[in-house]
């Protein structure tokens, strides 16, 4: 009997490509490919409720951090790191909250409207104005890198936030750059617009149809394209940094359209449950069913290679939710900022939800099997905060928590002080998040201030 190529992919994947564009069906190498997760929590924690035990493999978690204990061996906790944010020159450093929220993108603040941090004359004008940071985030970064060497790979990144719709100083954490640039990217909220977005070039039901509708496409992308290119020489130097970041958006759009996801046994389509409005996704009640959507569509998203980074955010900076699940009545943010045990008590609370509802995107990468191993064996997935604890804005206490599978990279199930001198950097951590994905030659990236001297990657991990 004669197998198509057509039933060959349907069969293979439970998912099917217009043949025009399947140049490069095959099979996996056997070498799965290095993928990076950031997860965002709000508001910092209790620094001095983290651990009862503190020992490289004997650590004991506090109850706020009990979610990560079944994952133990896979994990490296890196207590005491520090942003050093306070090293920036006044006037290029925006609030704790602010700043911290940026600390993916490990650069100095630029001029905005948001007067933050500084003083304001009796009229409440001529206040120091501080704005977005002047540089990328490393989710944006390391995209950046992958597409030097796989062209094809249809998305960079992927910037996806729970809840709040406003996209201001307080909610964004991932950003294009260039260095030097101010150039914010506002994160998706909606589960069922990813997920359309991301599947748009894979076809599970009529291909030829769908062949024809992408032609189309790709003619008025290239007539746009052209328009770009010819104006170019006819504007500003300023401007043509415009057209270049209008034109690198149709390149995004290019290969999306041209999509492939080969021969990848765990890649096939997900059953979402009922379409949700913008509204409804960001609708506080909704924000475990939006997390938990999202966490299925990015473990999907690997399997099928179609992204290999992903900034993932629980909320926005200085998020206010109640969480009247958890029988709260007042917002996270207020809370953080109350100096009493009781409010300590409900912020331990709310840190612990958020982490058992975070685990389980590990959980959702190791049900994906990939070269005889899982997804989640190739991911590196970073929990993270803007703050080390909410009521002083610290930030040079941090807590942050790596996991990755049978990586073959860190050296995980251990427990690393930085507290004691010298301490590490925040943005040492993200050197080490390069090397993870394979890109050892990067040392020192992000502003010099950043690294109080010690580039390089954290020190211990491998």
């Amino acid at each position: 009997m004669k197998v198509s190529r057509r039933n060959l992919l349907r069969g293979a994947a439970g998912l099917s490509m217009w043949l025009p564009l399947m140049e490069a069906f095959g099979q996996v190498n056997g070498t799965s490919p290095k993928r990076l997760v950031t997860i965002f929590t709000a508001n910092g924690d209790d620094i001095d409720q983290r651990f009862t035990t503190r020992g490289e493999t004997n650590w004991v978690f506090a109850d706020m951090l009990t979610p990560f204990e079944r994952h133990r061996q896979h994990l490296l906790v890196l207590d005491g790191i520090n942003k050093y944010h306070n090293r920036l020159p006044a006037g290029e450093v925006s609030d704790g909250h602010q700043q911290g929220g940026s600390a993916l993108a490990p650069w100095k603040s630029g001029p905005g409207s948001y007067p933050i941090g500084g003083t304001c004359d009796a009229n409440g004008q001529n206040c120091d104005l501080i704005g977005w940071v002047t540089g990328p985030s490393i989710d944006k970064a390391i995209g950046d890198r992958i597409l030097q060497t796989n062209p094809t790979l249809p998305y960079r990144h992927l910037n996806l936030r729970v809840g709040d719709g406003g996209n201001n100083i307080w909610n964004v954490h991932s950003h294009a750059g260039p260095v030097g640039t101010q150039n914010p990217i506002n994160p998706q909220t909606n589960p069922f617009t990813v997920y359309t977005s991301l599947f748009q070039g894979i076809d599970f039901s009529g291909q030829m149809n769908l062949a024809k509708r992408l032609a189309m496409k790709r003619s008025a992308l290239d007539l746009v394209n052209g328009e770009l290119n010819s104006l170019k020489p006819k504007v500003s130097a300023a401007d043509r940094v415009r057209l270049e970041q209008h034109t690198e958006s149709m390149r995004d759009i290019e290969r999306q359209l041209g999509a492939q996801v080969g021969n990848r046994p765990a890649c096939g389509p997900l059953t979402l449950g009922t379409m949700m409005t913008n509204a409804q996704a960001q609708n506080p009640a909704n924000h475990q069913a939006v997390g938990q959507l999202f966490f299925k569509i990015i473990a999907m998203s690997f399997a099928c290679d179609l992204v290999r980074t992903v900034n993932f955010n629980w909320s926005g900076n200085t998020s206010d939710r109640v969480y009247t699940n958890l029988g709260l009545t007042e917002g996270h943010h207020t809370l953080s900022h109350l100096t009493d045990g009781t409010a300590f008590t409900k912020i331990r609370q709310v840190k612990k939800y958020l982490f058992e509802e975070s685990v389980k995107l590990h959980d959702e990468l190791m049900r994906l099997p990939e070269n005889g191993k899982s997804v989640f064996d190739s991911t590196l997935v970073v929990h993270w905060s803007e703050l080390s604890q909410g009521d002083t804005h610290q930030k040079d206490r941090d807590l942050v928590i790596m996991a990755t599978g049978q990586s073959g990279v860190f050296r995980t199930g251990r427990f690393l002080d930085f507290n004691a001198a010298p301490t590490r950097a925040f943005s040492n951590m993200l050197v080490s998040c390069w090397h993870f994905m394979g890109y050892t030659d990067v040392m020192d990236w992000g502003d010099p201030l950043l690294f109080n001297g010690r580039t390089g990657p954290l020190p211990g991990l491998v």
